[in-house]
């Protein structure tokens, strides 16, 4: 089974525990379990990073995460027509 395959599975599952709160007392206390076993069994020397680095602005613009200046707008006749609506 495909990782795209699981997932919809999962969230099918999900779909049907989510009606009823018994289940999903049952479902959030069998995924705490899970979880917590993946942390325990996690190498102790690994160094957990709290914070991603920055990334550049080039990588934001292309993200979608940079600002757009007016230069930008002026520049580019696609992004002026998407803001114009």
């Amino acid at each position: 089974m495909t990782t795209m395959q699981m997932n919809a599975e999962l969230f099918r599952e999900l779909s049907v525990i989510a009606e009823d709160e018994d289940m999903m007392a049952k479902a959030l206390r069998a995924l705490r379990r899970i979880t917590s076993a993946h942390k325990k069994a996690m190498p102790k020397d690994l160094e957990v990073v709290e914070n991603e680095p920055e990334l550049p602005e080039s990588f934001k613009r292309i993200r979608g995460m940079g600002e757009i200046t007016q230069e930008d707008i002026d520049n580019d006749e696609r992004l002026a027509y998407i803001l114009s609506k």
